[in-house]
C-alpha cells in the first residue's frame, strides 16, 4: 500500500524526501525498483551530499562553531591549533586559525548562515559551466574503502626456480572503437613487452580482469637472448626512466625508450616496426597525438620524431630539408641535463610542448618552429611530473572563503573562460610541492603549495580531483584549487604479502613496537625494522582508468557500470596494481557489491586523518631510527669498535 502511494507520487517530492536519508539508505533503496534507482542517483542529491561530507564544509562548519565561543579563547584555541602536533595539514590550520576581523556580527543570523554557505559551496563545487560530473560516482572516490588489486606478472623460469619480473614502464591503450576497452602496455626487465586486458565491466561484461592478453619474446627490446636474463635487467633498468613509454591508440603501435634507442613496437603482433638511436640516454617522451610528431627527450636533447616522414627516421637529417629558420629536423639542446616529463596539452590544433625536469624552469615550444624556445617559466623546483586539467585555473583572488570581497559571480565568470590548467608534481627544497599555472599567458598561478613531506613524483587527474604520489608510498587526493585535502592513503597498507603473490589485498604494517631491535639486529643489512623487501613501496607513476568510457556509453551492446574510473599503478618495487573504490575487487568479481553499501562500518573523515597522521608520525620515527643505524654503522666502520 505504501508503495503504491509512494508511485503517485512525482519525481519533485520524492526527490524531497530522499534528501533527509544518509546515504546508505540511499543505496538500498536503489535496489527496489528502476524508477527509485534513478531518483536515488540524482546528480544534485548526490552533489549536495559530497558537499555535506567534504573536508572544506567540515572545516567551516568547525571554524564557525569556534567563532561563537568567547574572545578570550581565540588567541588560546589559534595558538593551540597551530602547534606542529596538532596534526593537521598547514591549509586546514589556516582557515581554522582564520584571521582578525573575519567574522562579523549580522541582525539576520539565519540569512548570514544561508549566505556563507551558497559561498561555500560555490566555492568547492568542482564542475566547470562545460563539465558534467557524476556526483555519484564523486562521493564512492571521495568516501567508499580503497583497495588495491595486483596484477600477475609472468614468472621467469631460472635455475630451477621461479624468478619474478619487474615492470620497466607503463602505458594504456585505449581503443578508439570500443570506448570500454583499454589495455595495459608495460616493458619488462627481461626486455619483453605484456598486454593486460583492463576493459571496463558492463551490464553484458565481467571486465577485462587484467587478463595477459600477449606476451613478446625475452629480449626484444634488450637486444639479448633470452638466457641473458641479467644483462636485460641491467639495460631495461639503467637509465631509470619513469616516462619512457608511449602509445599510438589509432595505430595500435608502441614506443619504447631504452637507453639511447627507441623502438616502434606494433602492438598487434609484438615486433619492432623501426629502431632510432639517439646520441644521449631516452628520459622522457610525450603522449602520442593525432597527426603531431612524438616529442623525444634525452639527456641532454630535445628532439621531434614522426614515424610518417623517413626524414624523421633517418641517421642524418636531409640537406634538401633547409629553411631559413635553420633544419627542420634538427634538436633542441638543453643548457642544464635530464629532462623528466614533456606534455602536449590541448587538442591537436595546439602546437605547445611543455618540457620539465632536473632543472628549474618549465620550457616551452612551439613545433611550428622548432626547436626555437618560445618562453621558459621560473618555477624554483625540480619537477618529476606534468598533466593538465582542460579547464581555466581559477586564482586564489577569487577563494570565495578566504577573501570576502570576492562574489560568486566573478568565479562562476572565471570558470566560464576558456583555458587550460598545468599541474606539476615536483620537490623544492625536499618537500612535495604542487604548483597549478593557468594556460595560456601564465598571469595566474600557484607556485610551490607545499603537498608532502616528501618528493612528489607523479600527478594527474581522477574526475573532479587531483591525485598526486610521494616518496612516502601515500596517494593524496586534492581538491582542484590544489590547496585542500580531499583524501589520503598508504600504498604499503595493501602490499603482497609475498612477494610470489598477486592479487592479495591489505597487507597491515609491522607495529613500531615490534621493530626494536638489539644493537647486533641495528648493524644489519635490513636496518631497524627487519622488513621485507617489498615493504615501504612507492608508486612512480599514476594512470587513471575509465576516462575513455566515462559517461556511461555503450561497451558492445551493455551499459559500463557506475564506479570504473580506477587508477592503474606502477610502483617503485616493479609491480602493477589496480586502485579501486568500493567492496568490490578493483580487477572484477563475481559478486556485486555497492561501493557505499557498507559505509557505516567505514571510518569517518576525522577518523581516516586522525589514522593517515598516526601512520605518517610512525613512518617519520622510523627514519629517524634508520638514520640513527646508519650512523652506528658509519661510526663502527671508523673503527671505533662496537657499540
Amino acid at each position: 500500500m505504501i508503495r503504491r502511494r509512494l508511485d503517485r507520487l512525482p519525481d519533485e517530492v520524492i526527490l524531497h524526501i530522499l534528501s533527509y536519508l544518509d546515504t546508505t539508505h540511499l543505496v538500498h533503496l536503489q535496489l527496489v525498483a528502476s524508477r527509485y534507482l534513478t531518483l536515488a542517483r540524482d546528480n544534485t542529491l548526490w552533489r549536495t551530499l559530497a558537499f555535506d561530507h567534504s573536508r572544506a564544509e567540515a572545516l567551516r562548519r568547525r571554524r564557525d562553531c569556534l567563532a561563537a565561543q568567547a574572545p578570550s579563547l581565540a588567541e588560546l584555541r589559534n595558538a593551540v591549533t597551530a602547534l606542529p602536533a596538532a596534526n593537521l595539514p598547514a591549509p586546514d590550520v589556516a582557515q581554522l586559525t582564520g584571521r582578525p576581523g573575519q567574522q562579523h556580527a549580522s541582525s539576520h543570523p539565519a540569512s548570514e548562515a544561508r549566505t556563507q554557505r551558497q559561498r561555500a559551496f560555490a566555492n568547492w563545487e568542482p564542475a566547470y559551466p562545460s563539465e558534467r560530473i557524476d556526483y555519484y560516482e564523486e562521493f564512492i572516490h571521495r568516501h567508499a574503502p580503497i583497495d588495491v588489486a595486483w596484477i600477475d606478472l609472468p614468472n621467469q623460469h631460472v635455475s630451477d626456480r621461479d624468478e619474478l619480473r619487474e615492470v620497466t614502464g607503463i602505458g594504456l591503450l585505449r581503443d578508439q572503437q570500443d570506448l570500454g576497452r583499454e589495455t595495459a602496455v608495460a616493458p619488462l626487465d627481461d626486455g619483453s613487452i605484456c598486454l593486460w586486458d583492463l576493459s571496463a565491466r558492463s551490464t553484458d561484461h565481467s571486465g577485462g580482469g587484467a587478463r595477459l592478453l600477449a606476451q613478446s619474446k625475452p629480449g626484444l627490446l634488450s637486444g639479448r637472448s633470452r638466457s641473458s636474463l641479467s644483462e636485460s635487467h641491467t639495460i631495461m633498468t639503467e637509465t631509470g626512466a619513469v616516462e619512457c613509454v608511449s602509445l599510438d591508440h589509432g595505430a595500435g603501435k608502441g614506443y619504447f625508450g631504452v637507453q639511447n634507442l627507441l623502438h616502434e613496437i606494433d602492438l598487434n603482433s609484438c615486433s619492432i616496426s623501426s629502431t632510432k638511436e639517439y646520441p644521449f640516454n631516452i628520459t622522457a617522451l610525450s603522449d602520442v597525438q593525432a597527426r603531431q610528431p612524438l616529442t623525444v627527450g634525452t639527456n641532454m636533447t630535445i628532439h621531434l620524431y614522426d614515424p610518417r616522414d623517413p626524414a624523421y627516421t633517418a641517421g642524418e637529417a636531409s640537406s634538401g630539408g633547409e629553411l631559413i629558420g635553420g633544419s627542420v629536423y634538427s634538436h633542441a639542446t638543453l643548457a642544464q641535463p635530464g629532462p623528466l616529463s614533456i606534455l602536449h596539452h590541448g587538442d591537436a590544433q595546439d602546437s605547445s610542448i611543455w618540457v620539465a625536469g632536473r632543472f628549474t624552469s618549465l620550457l616551452n615550444y612551439d613545433r611550428r618552429f622548432f626547436p626555437r624556445l618560445r618562453g621558459t617559466l621560473f618555477s624554483g623546483a625540480r619537477i618529476s611530473c606534468l598533466s593538465a586539467i582542460p579547464h581555466p585555473f581559477i586564482p586564489r583572488d577569487l577563494d570565495l572563503l578566504r577573501n570576502p570581497q570576492a562574489t560568486i559571480s566573478a568565479r562562476l565568470e572565471a570558470k566560464s573562460r576558456p583555458g587550460t590548467t598545468l599541474v606539476a608534481a615536483a620537490e623544492y627544497k625536499g618537500k612535495g610541492s604542487l604548483e597549478l599555472y593557468g594556460l595560456p599567458g601564465m598571469q595566474n598561478y600557484l607556485n610551490r603549495q607545499t603537498a608532502s613531506a616528501t618528493k612528489l613524483l607523479s600527478v594527474a587527474p581522477q574526475g573532479a580531483r587531483i591525485v598526486i604520489s610521494d616518496g612516502d608510498g601515500h596517494l593524496k587526493w586534492m581538491e582542484r584549487d590544489g590547496f585542500t585535502y580531499a583524501r589520503t592513503f598508504n600504498i604499503n597498507d595493501v602490499l603482497p604479502k609475498q612477494a610470489t603473490t598477486a592479487r592479495q589485498h591489505t597487507t597491515p604494517r609491522s607495529d613500531l613496537a615490534q621493530a626494536t631491535q638489539d644493537a647486533e639486529q641495528i648493524a644489519g643489512p635490513a636496518g631497524l625494522f627487519q622488513t621485507e623487501a617489498d615493504q615501504d613501496d612507492i608508486v612512480q607513476k599514476i594512470v587513471p582508468l575509465g576516462s575513455n568510457s566515462s559517461g556511461g556509453m555503450a561497451y558492445g551492446s551493455g551499459r559500463i557500470d557506475i564506479n570504473q574510473n580506477k587508477l592503474l599503478l606502477w610502483t617503485g618495487d616493479g609491480k602493477l596494481g589496480v586502485l579501486g573504490f568500493g567492496q568490490q575487487n578493483p580487477l572484477g568479481g563475481e559478486h556485486w557489491h555497492d561501493a557505499l553499501e557498507s559505509q557505516d562500518q567505514t571510518f569517518s573523515i576525522e577518523e581516516r586523518a586522525r589514522e593517515d597522521a598516526e601512520k605518517q608520525y610512525g613512518m617519520a620515527m622510523r627514519r629517524a631510527l634508520e638514520r640513527n643505524a646508519d650512523e652506528v654503522r658509519f661510526v663502527r666502520g671508523l673503527g671505533m669498535g662496537a657499540l
